[in-house]
């Protein structure tokens, strides 16, 4: 009687040291979910820019480009942390840095230096325009400077030049019952608010013209030396090219 008394107490108490075990694991368990929950949530919390930046170790997705650093990018991607003026665009392309002066841009496109400012020209079609857009705003030191234009009319059935003339502002020409007025000629022409000249420097020469045949106006608008494509006259036969100004 005696031993079964002591292995039913022994008994007793290994149960009671069981269930004590068992409530010490439940209770570090939970505190290790409580841990692993809270460190969850100060991960998801929004990190300063700089914090995200200093991070070099940061995990980002897979695939995803590294954002800092120089690590390898994927096969033809443009570097992330140079800027648009570091970028390398695909064949063709031009560039489109911030200064962007000396950048080679195809024939015809507008200049893209000075950010997206007023030497950004506008982007539509300017062989449709029959009187001008915008206001015209001239600054008086520029029309006194600038005193003369070469223009060449060119025949573009053939690509040559059919006729040279050197004009001066207020001046009208004719050629091929084509009637051309100069209205004044600008050495840095932008479009901002309006036509007029960012400077008195020959960064961007153009002419403002009007158009006639037949007494009718066929357009009313910029020729520009560097962008003869951009803007001109809508005609079958003829173009206009402006080859020069000048101070003389």
């Amino acid at each position: 009687m005696k031993k079964k008394a002591l292995g039913i107490l022994a008994l007793a108490a290994f149960s009671t040291a069981a269930v004590a075990g068992c409530g010490k694991e439940n209770t570090s368990m939970n505190t290790q979910e409580k841990t692993q929950e809270q460190a969850q949530k100060e991960a998801l919390k929004p990190q300063p820019l700089t914090a995200l930046e200093n991070n070099k170790n940061s995990q980002l997705p897979p695939g995803h480009p590294p954002i800092n650093g120089n690590e390898k990018l994927p096969p033809g991607h443009p570097p992330i942390n140079s800027g648009m003026s570091g970028m390398q665009m695909p064949p063709g392309h031009p560039n489109v840095g911030v200064t962007g002066g000396n950048s080679t841009l195809p024939q015809g496109h507008p200049p893209i230096h000075g950010g997206m400012g007023g030497d950004l020209m506008a982007m539509h079609s300017g062989k449709n325009l029959t009187k001008f857009d915008r206001p015209i705003n001239i600054p008086p030191e520029v029309q006194k400077t600038w005193k003369h234009a070469t223009i060449d009319i060119v025949d573009k059935t053939t690509g040559k030049v059919v006729k040279e003339f050197k004009v001066s502002k207020g001046q009208t020409v004719n050629y091929g019952g084509l009637e051309i007025k100069i209205l004044y000629i600008v050495p840095h022409l932008v479009l901002d608010n309006g036509y007029t000249s960012a400077s008195n420097e020959p960064q961007n020469p153009a002419i403002l013209v009007e158009v006639k045949e037949n007494g009718k106006t066929i357009y009313a608008g910029p020729i520009y030396q560097k962008f003869p494509t951009m803007y001109n006259i809508n005609h079958p036969r003829y173009e206009l090219i402006l080859k020069n100004i000048s101070k003389q």
